[in-house]
């Protein structure tokens, strides 16, 4: 089923815009998302996670993935689980994959083909097969595998848009989002801009100075998370001049 026909008038028409100030109060919220680009400005380490998985070890997995980005601090879930052994082992096995996703981006990605179609379901139910991880903790680490194409998701992004309860499916939910990525480029493109506006955001933003230049996916899951799950209205109903 199309997912827009599931949620109809919920899907935003979106502009450069709307991201902009999305990534602006994020950054506050979020108090500079810290977190997250101290662990996407370990180049070596992100390299090593998609390319080389098996030379990572699960101490240095547990406390960079686990314990400081998606934030499981649970005992027995960790240790008696073997938790960070597990994911990592996952990841090790779903590096073919992630191979041949590499360098695709939701921008240029056929979501028609079936074979990246399949690639891509596979990361993420693959992980979801994992016990102790919510949606949140899947998703995070499929976009740590891929930031430009591989979606982030929160529970109440997924229950507004039906996500949990199967009426809207991954990869529509990945069209969705793909066409916003392509409203908002083609938007700031029309405005004269020659760059991407992910590049032009995270200069702005201050987090290619950190060594951190975030993807459009993530500013994309930024406008969503707060005007789906916090409910706020974006932009907001008044600025300052």
């Amino acid at each position: 089923m199309d997912a827009k026909a599931i949620v109809g008038e919920a899907i935003p028409k979106i502009g450069f815009n709307d991201i902009a100030w999305a990534a602006l109060c994020f950054y506050y919220r979020s108090v500079a998302d810290r977190k997250y680009c101290k662990l996407m400005g370990d180049t070596p380490f992100i390299e090593k996670l998609r390319q080389t998985p098996f030379d990572i070890t699960a101490s240095e997995f547990e406390q960079k993935v686990i314990l400081e980005y998606v934030g499981i601090s649970n005992y027995d879930l960790l240790l008696e689980h073997k938790l960070a052994e597990r994911l990592l082992g996952t990841v090790v096995g779903l590096q073919p994959d992630v191979s041949a996703i590499r360098g695709l981006t939701l921008l240029d990605c056929n979501l028609s083909d079936n074979a990246v179609i399949d690639r891509i379901e596979r990361i993420y139910t693959t992980l979801y097969s994992i016990s102790g991880l919510w949606v949140t903790g899947v998703s995070k680490i499929a976009h740590l595998l891929n930031d430009n194409l591989l979606v982030l998701l929160n529970l109440d992004i997924s229950a507004h848009f039906r996500l949990l309860d199967g009426s809207t499916g991954l990869i529509s939910w990945l069209k969705i989002i793909q066409d916003s990525a392509r409203q908002v480029t083609r938007d700031f493109q029309d405005r004269g801009y020659s760059c991407a506006p992910e590049e032009f955001i995270s200069e702005k933003l201050g987090y290619t100075r950190h060594g951190c230049r975030k993807s459009l996916v993530k500013y994309l899951d930024e406008y969503y998370w707060l005007r789906f799950g916090d409910s706020v209205p974006i932009p907001p109903p008044w600025t300052p001049t």
